[in-house]
């Protein structure tokens, strides 16, 4: 795989990790509506967050739904937090096999990590998209006719102009054909006319070959 495929992976793997969070709520917010069922819970404490930002309902499922019976919160919104201070109950809906899959009758979500998902997702498209664009930072791909076999050397990226006006290159194997191979140097292809040349390297191994450019 070249680098720049590499660096596209990467993204998407970043990609992957920010929005997998938001993924599973939603899918678990599906699941609630779909398979919950309807209950009362007891409400064992309430409060008001500093500056009027909103109210907290905290509360206990039924032992039938839970029976560990531990304690649950949720941002609610006024009338329901009148609500439960004066009746001391929520009404929950909730996932049988799955106690901590819930949604409280007047909850209050808020967008605002649904936002940066979508801020991020956006930065992270740009950021693939001048990738894929962009054949490197030296430009468009080069084509080299070699003028010898092509060597094994150590990791590395070169392209370095010999006196004769040759080319030395330095580069990992992308791409292999029965007369050409594709080498990427530092984010750059380079294709690589064999021209009869032998080529011992494989797949995605460090190569050296020299030659002169014809495009």
């Amino acid at each position: 795989m070249s680098r720049r495929g590499k660096s596209l992976l990467l993204v998407g793997l970043v990609a992957l990790l920010v929005n997998l969070p938001v993924a599973h709520s939603t899918w678990t917010s599906w699941r609630v509506d779909r398979d919950g069922v309807d209950v009362t819970a007891s409400v064992t404490d309430t409060r008001r967050l500093p500056d009027g930002d909103g109210y907290l309902v905290e509360f206990q499922m039924p032992t039938e739904i839970d029976p560990e019976e531990p304690l649950w919160v949720a941002q609610v919104d006024e009338a329901t937090y009148d609500e439960a201070v004066a009746q001391e109950r929520v009404d929950v809906r909730v996932l049988r096999d799955q106690p901590s899959a819930y949604t409280v009758s007047g909850q209050v979500t808020s967008r605002v990590g649904l936002v940066i998902v979508l801020l991020v997702d956006a930065l992270l498209l740009a950021v693939a998209l001048l990738m894929w664009r962009t054949r490197g930072r030296g430009g468009h791909a080069l084509v080299l006719v070699a003028d010898g076999d092509v060597e094994r050397c150590r990791p590395g990226a070169l392209l370095e102009r010999q006196e004769d006006g040759h080319y030395v290159v330095e580069g990992e194997v992308v791409s292999i054909e029965a007369d050409r191979i594709v080498l990427d140097v530092d984010g750059r292809e380079v294709t690589v006319l064999l021209e009869g040349h032998h080529n011992p390297v494989g797949h995605q191994q460090p190569a050296r070959v020299s030659g002169h450019l014809v495009g």
